[in-house]
């Protein structure tokens, strides 16, 4: 597959990368320097805001503006950042980590996950539901990472890069409920990062430290491997209007100047056409 870079970012922890259908512009976040981004395919305009703190992750709320998981909260606010308002805490155990990865799902929750570097099971996975109530809903979380639904709704996958694989559970799209944890893939190239579902069911995994995204079938098997040009790739998002351009955002954070003097495209904002279409985008229905 041909890979193109569409922005020069250069990120420092390009992240959250989420096709906002309404506006027709792929938001994403730079974790470290606490930027919101709004890339335009069309124009090549990419504008940012900053939230004065790290950003785990963006998602749409559908009631107009975004929802937000900071450092140290989730968060509402408007488009351009501004009017922003605090839900609820998030912390670590022990404090000090931040929000990671997290999506707005189909049926209008928003699922977000904490981590603490250096201290494995310190962060937890919670569930914002449209009332505004937060669950927790996993424990003992290393680096909690991407996720995703299967089309049908029944199963949502799930990374904890730690653990060094793909899990799924069961889930219930009337509820919300998850059980019956088990392993799907185990990743032997790089660690699993973030991770986006084609309209066939196939996932697509970043590769942190792994130069590439992986695609593998509902049941577990590899069946494509997309080389790119830089070693930190965090995550993917499916977009355009119809779907059908693969978005990969990755990341220059603790490279050193010789690994990025090697490797002039780390940071980018990449696109490829993957031959599928993708699913469309959860909003935050609070």
């Amino acid at each position: 597959m041909i890979v193109d870079v569409v922005l020069a970012a250069r990120a420092r922890l390009g992240e959250g990368p989420l096709w906002d259908p309404r506006a027709a512009v792929l938001r994403w976040v730079d974790i470290k320097r606490g930027e919101v981004h709004r890339f335009d395919p069309v124009s090549g305009e990419d504008t940012a805001f900053e939230v004065g703190e790290q950003v785990g992750t963006v998602a749409v709320r559908r009631s107009g503006g975004l929802v937000l998981a900071t450092e140290t909260a989730i968060v509402t606010c408007a488009e351009d950042g501004s009017d922003l308002e605090r839900l609820h805490e998030v912390t670590t155990n022990p404090p000090g980590g931040r929000s990671n990865d997290g999506k707005a799902d189909p049926w209008g929750r928003f699922w977000v996950g904490t981590m603490l570097d250096g201290t494995d099971g310190a962060g937890a996975f919670y569930r914002l539901d449209p009332d505004g109530d937060l669950y927790t809903m996993l424990t003992g979380v290393s680096v909690s990472n991407g996720l995703g639904w299967s089309p049908d709704g029944r199963t949502m996958y799930y990374v904890d890069t730690q653990t060094g694989g793909v899990d799924r559970f069961d889930h219930d799209p009337a509820t919300g409920e998850i059980t019956n944890r088990r392993r799907l893939v185990d990743v032997d190239r790089g660690w699993p990062d973030g991770l986006t579902v084609d309209a066939e069911g196939n996932l697509w995994v970043a590769l942190w430290d792994g130069w590439a995204l992986r695609r593998y079938t509902p049941d577990g098997r590899l069946t494509e491997t997309v080389e790119l040009p830089a070693q930190r790739v965090t995550s993917c998002a499916f977009g355009g209007a119809d779907l059908s351009t693969l978005y990969v955002t990755t990341a220059t954070a603790g490279l050193s100047e010789d690994d990025l003097a090697r490797q002039p495209q780390a940071g980018s904002l990449f696109a490829l056409d993957p031959g599928v279409a993708g699913l469309a985008a959860g909003e935050w229905a609070g």
